[in-house]
């Protein structure tokens, strides 16, 4: 199951500042660590308080602890948390988008025209102001204040514009930069690296940092397909071989291949191949 921040449901010890078109923020704390894959939907920076939050990549592991600060592009993270004994996990995370990032720049004419790439996330320690102003915006969460969302927007251009006045203001200011004014990615990269995973063509859009217009045009040139239907194709020619050459069951397979809706899966498995998933396996076994 892919969990999507900040869009999925607070856990028991969660709690969320929003209006009513975006979060803003997300207090989390947690007494046992676990491990999970997450689609970060909005870009997402996160103070540790306590314990460590750690980031798994295929051939690395990197790891942000108290006292640092953790920002993340809008993707898909692998994610897990060490806590010490007689501690918990404790953190913030703030939520910035595309727009709020691209007028920001502008205000403070800090646009260009030759963002170069960065990487997908950034670790950097916190300073006595930044952990001022965590500690502040902390006392936000259960106010009932009138005029909350424009104080909280005030209050993220406040964390940015401390952090371009820290000493890592041109990692940060590369950064910032590379999400709003970088190209957008390749489609065939984004398309086939996330191909199993349960998103949207909404989601990939997100992705790929085009609107779902621009998305479903330019991948109709690329594939000479709409993406709905050359997507589902591939999971569905994935699952026929999975099913052919594996003993796995008809719902761990639709799981593999990027379906959470077992029924659904099964429906246009039938659309597609004339045959329900498990008829199919059978008759490969005849034959």
């Amino acid at each position: 199951m892919l969990s999507r921040f900040p869009t999925l449901a607070t856990e028991k010890n969660d709690n969320v500042l929003q209006s009513a078109t975006m979060p803003f923020a997300r207090y989390k704390l947690a007494a046992t660590a676990h491990k999970a894959t997450n689609f970060i939907t909005e870009h997402t920076l996160l103070f540790v308080i306590q314990g460590h939050k750690l980031l798994h990549f295929e051939d690395f592991t990197h790891t942000a602890e108290g006292g640092h600060l953790m920002f993340m592009k809008r993707g898909i993270y692998t994610m897990s948390e060490y806590i010490p004994e007689g501690v918990a996990y404790e953190a913030l995370l703030l939520f910035f988008t595309d727009d709020f990032l691209k007028k920001f720049l502008h205000t403070y004419n800090l646009t260009t025209t030759q963002a170069a790439p960065t990487p997908s996330h950034l670790i950097i320690p916190t300073t006595e102001l930044l952990d001022s102003f965590k500690m502040q915006f902390l006392d936000y969460f259960g106010k009932t204040v009138e005029g909350l969302d424009t104080i909280l927007q005030l209050k993220l251009q406040e964390l940015l514009l401390l952090l371009l006045a820290g000493p890592h203001k041109q990692q940060v200011l590369a950064f910032l930069q590379s999400i709003a004014f970088g190209q957008p990615l390749d489609i065939d990269y984004i398309v086939r690296t996330h191909l199993f995973q349960p998103l949207s063509v909404e989601e990939l859009a997100k992705l790929s940092g085009r609107s779902l217009a621009s998305f479903k045009r330019d991948f109709q040139h690329k594939y000479n397909c709409p993406p709905k239907k050359w997507i589902n194709e591939q999971r569905l020619a994935h699952a026929r071989v999975l099913l052919q050459h594996t003993d796995k069951q008809v719902s761990e397979i639709a799981m593999e291949c990027g379906f959470e809706n077992i029924p659904h899966f099964i429906r246009i498995f039938k659309q597609e191949y004339g045959t329900t998933p498990n008829s199919d396996r059978a008759k490969k076994a005849i034959v």
